[in-house]
């Protein structure tokens, strides 16, 4: 079979190692492989948004440095391969946008381009409305029209029968998956699966893709053993409410199973679970949420629509997540004020599972706390997309107005079963690594080899010559000459 693998994301924690394994799976079988790099040739990508000099270095570093567990030598070349016809196409692309909506309207045949850098910009500036910087907006429109249309002149070239790229909801591995839905050509996309201990793999699609990740929910459900998908189901459950996470890092260790003191078991009392938006804020049409614009403005309304319920009480629980993150929306829910309102801070090591356990119902905007207050046997409301949207495992609120009509009712928990589903799901999915051996999400070894940059001297005098601080304008002056030449490669 003839394999392509396109790199994209290698300074991120156990990605390029997941991308080593399935090269070395693929070399047992006597497979051909090419592997598609960047030499440093990106104006901008999601772990170097700025063109740093260093970080390039460090990139192309480990990278050479991953060969050294491979079997056999790879076919290596470079991502780039534009016509003149596709530069001429590049640089018609509009590349000014006033806000993130406006950007997500903008699309170049099948590939939402606006979407995807939309959702790495969200990510990198940890802000679900970031400031749009022009320059590296350019920079990024540039550069994933070029892996896009690089990548479909290398499927029109090359007899392809798998093509892989990382995540796909990110701007530069949406590109690529694009490009090979574009081409008819199957796209497997890996990502973490159900434990560190294990990687997954989508079919021309990502996870989030909410029809086809819910067609899987059901099949794994449908196809696995009836007593051996509840135990598996509930030890997934009942590890997240003991402070575990499998499949990526814990933020619930040390929690206190107390209440708040303002708690009244007189009144009717409500918890509200926010979500970081980082990861959803981009997805596309099908994640959009059709009662509000963002969390804030739902919260708000909820609070604002729901003094008029004397006997409920709230009690807004911002997600952990977001402990360490300084942006608008942050102050904006830590300064939420009304007399039947208490804001519990990201930092509070309160049970967020007992919380909902002694609450009368639960709403979300998403996050997999939906499923869990159905697992503990309380009514969950959604106001928003999830993963679990499909399920009927949660009450799913139509609009504002019937959302407010969810908290005022009586309301029975969802199915347990349903629940279940999305737990089992979640618990299994993936596929174990049989070269790569994780100690943590950061770190481990491949063969028995840690892949790390080498710290050569090369790069050292490029970080020393670009920070120098005798002479930062001669520095900075280089560097942004280096920065804006990659340009030329991208355009007319």
């Amino acid at each position: 079979m003839n394999i392509a693998i396109f790199s994209s994301h290698i300074l991120l924690a156990s990605h390029y190692e997941t991308e080593l394994e399935i090269i070395l799976n693929h070399q047992e079988k006597g497979d051909t492989i090419t592997q598609l790099v960047c030499n440093k040739e990106l104006p901008a990508c999601d772990t170097n948004p700025y063109h740093m000099r260093e970080a390039c270095e460090r990139c192309v570093s480990k990278r050479h440095n991953g060969y050294k567990v491979l079997d056999k030598r790879l076919n290596i070349k470079s991502f780039l391969n534009l016509t003149q016809a596709d530069k001429i196409r590049i640089s018609e692309i509009p590349t000014s946008f006033n806000s993130i909506e406006d950007l997500q309207g903008l699309w170049i045949d099948n590939y939402d381009i606006g979407y995807s850098i939309a959702s790495s910009l969200i990510s990198i500036k940890r802000n679900a409305n970031p400031e749009l910087e022009p320059r590296l907006l350019e920079r990024y429109i540039i550069s994933c029209a070029g892996v896009y249309f690089s990548i479909i002149n290398y499927l029109k070239e090359n007899p392809t029968d798998i093509f892989y790229s990382f995540n796909g909801r990110l701007s530069h591995s949406k590109a690529a998956l694009r490009a090979c839905n574009k081409m008819g050509v199957t796209c497997l996309l890996h990502e973490r699966g159900n434990s560190m201990n294990h990687y997954s793999l989508f079919e021309n699609t990502s996870v989030h893709d909410l029809q086809s990740t819910h067609k899987l929910i059901e099949k794994a459900w449908a196809e696995a053993d009836p007593e051996e998908r509840v135990l598996t189901a509930t030890k997934w459950f009942q590890t997240r409410i003991g402070g575990k996470m499998q499949n990526w890092y814990s933020f619930l260790e040390n929690q206190v199973f107390e209440l708040p003191s303002t708690w009244d078991p007189l009144k009717t009392n409500i918890i509200i679970c926010n979500s970081s938006d980082d990861e959803l804020a981009s997805l596309g049409e099908e994640w959009k949420n059709e009662l509000y614009k963002n969390q804030i403005e739902g919260i708000s309304r909820i609070i604002e629509d729901g003094k008029s319920y004397r006997n409920i009480h709230f009690y807004l629980r911002i997600h952990p997540h977001l402990a360490k993150v300084n942006n608008k929306d942050v102050d904006t829910l830590l300064s939420m004020q009304s007399p039947n309102l208490t804001v519990i801070p990201p930092t509070s090591n309160l049970s967020t599972y007992h919380l909902v356990q002694n609450a009368e119902k639960t709403i979300t905007f998403g996050s997999t706390i939906g499923m869990e207050a159905t697992y503990l046997r309380r009514p969950s409301i959604t106001a928003g997309k999830s993963f679990y949207y499909f399920l009927d495992a949660s009450y799913i609120a139509k609009s504002h107005e019937d959302l407010m009509e969810l908290i005022s009712k009586d309301l029975e928990p969802k199915s347990m079963e349903n629940a279940l589903k999305f737990a089992y799901f979640f618990g299994t999915f993936g596929i174990p690594f049989r070269h790569y051996k994780p100690e943590d999400f950061d770190r481990g070894t491949i063969n028995g080899h840690y892949i790390k940059s080498t710290n050569r001297i090369k790069w050292r005098l490029i970080k020393t010559f670009f920070n120098n601080s005798l002479f930062p304008k001669i520095g900075e002056k280089f560097f942004h000459r280096i920065r804006e030449k990659t340009f030329q490669k991208f355009l007319p």
